[in-house]
């Protein structure tokens, strides 16, 4: 715990000073952060957070009350968190990357690699050779063990305009199951408020409208909303033991890396997989190279978790591969709705469009082959 804190507060400083150093336009800025009880449940929850940030020299204490009125019964304030616009960031951090000789190539699909001492990337466009590869794709390509130690989850944020212009300048967390997250952000000099929530194992929830509908539901509760602005979901990897696999890739070469399982934490995650690869590359090692071992025989915490998730996966993946919903005839599809379904001994996906034409494409997935759940 106290080398991840460590960690943590160097990925925080490299942030601030690379943003700093590429252009305003990151608004990097140092802001508290609330975690928010609800019930008394959620104060336990809270009571053991707190104890945890303070082991490892985290400043966290309780307060009376924080700027996000949700109903909280319990509030903890952590100091010092980063918040920054991070397509500003990544924006000119390419531009960078570029200008020091980098090359960024655009509508290029990498298709398989020849390993070896030189590796040979095939893409969609021609092969490139090179000495070390990493796989930043969300979760590797093909058929991995950690495909068995990440969970795929889905998140739901909305934008919104608040009446009389009141955006707390923090960052703010409860404690529910699903739980909520909130921030405010300057976007070409416009605020909003940015809520984030009600997750879900990815394929687990057919009506994901509902998602948002709930979302937009808490928003309106306990915020003066003027409009909606902004909607959207991304899917994100859940590790089995709350650590990201950042480092050689298990089965692989030892110059073939990964950064994967950042359970929806990739600003901070994704430039600690830059700085613990790069020294792996370059220094031969680095001081957290153990810590995020893709290759650790067993997770670090929580193997009960690590067993339900991999029976999870296995599950649909036998389910998926042997068996599908069968349906008499798809006179019940809406337009805009997909299914999949057993038509005349074929498992297929079957999507009708806004103008009812019906399409097909075959329903296994190109990773390993199940069904695809929606």
């Amino acid at each position: 715990a106290m080398l991840l804190a460590e960690a943590m507060r160097e990925v925080v400083n490299f942030i601030q000073t690379t943003a700093e150093q590429l252009s305003p336009e990151t608004t990097f800025s140092i802001v508290p952060a609330y975690y928010l009880a609800k019930n008394s449940e959620d104060e336990k929850l809270l009571d053991k957070i707190v104890q945890s940030a303070k082991k490892v020299g985290m400043e966290m204490d309780y307060v009376p009350g924080s700027p996000f009125h949700v109903g909280a019964t319990k509030v903890a304030k952590i100091e010092n968190q980063g918040q920054f616009n991070p397509v500003s960031y990544i924006t000119f951090l390419a531009a960078k990357f570029q200008e020091l000789g980098g090359i960024l190539i655009e509508g290029c699909r990498a298709t398989g690699l020849d390993e070896g001492d030189t590796i040979e990337v095939k893409t969609s466009v021609s092969s490139i050779l090179c000495r070390n590869v990493v796989y930043a794709t969300h979760i590797p390509p093909g058929v991995n063990i950690l495909h068995f130690r990440n969970a795929p989850y889905r998140s739901y944020v909305i934008g919104v305009k608040l009446k009389g212009g009141n955006y707390p300048n923090a960052l703010a967390y409860d404690l529910e199951d699903p739980y909520h997250y909130y921030r405010s952000q300057k976007i070409k000099g416009e605020e909003y408020l940015i809520v984030g929530g009600e997750d879900h194992k990815t394929g687990h929830e057919e009506n994901t409208m509902k998602c948002f509908s709930a979302l937009e539901e808490h928003v309106r509760k306990h915020f003066d909303v003027s409009e909606i602005s902004f909607r959207w979901s991304s899917q994100f990897f859940v590790p089995t033991d709350g650590l990201p696999y950042i480092g050689q890739l298990p089965g692989a070469s030892n110059n073939v890396y990964v950064a994967t399982g950042f359970n929806g934490d990739g600003m901070m995650l994704g430039t600690a997989s830059g700085l613990v690869i790069s020294d792996m590359i370059i220094k031969g090692e680095s001081k957290y190279s153990k810590l995020f071992n893709p290759s650790r025989v067993k997770p670090v915490a929580g193997f009960s978790n690590f067993v339900k998730e991999a029976a999870d996966v296995v599950g649909n993946l036998v389910s998926g591969r042997f068996s599908a919903k069968q349906i008499e005839s798809l006179t019940d599809l809406k337009n805009g709705e997909a299914k999949v379904v057993n038509l005349n001994g074929s498992v297929l996906a079957i999507y009708k469009d806004e103008k009812g034409e019906l399409h097909s494409l075959s329903s296994a997935c190109t990773h390993i082959k199940c069904t695809v759940g929606w």
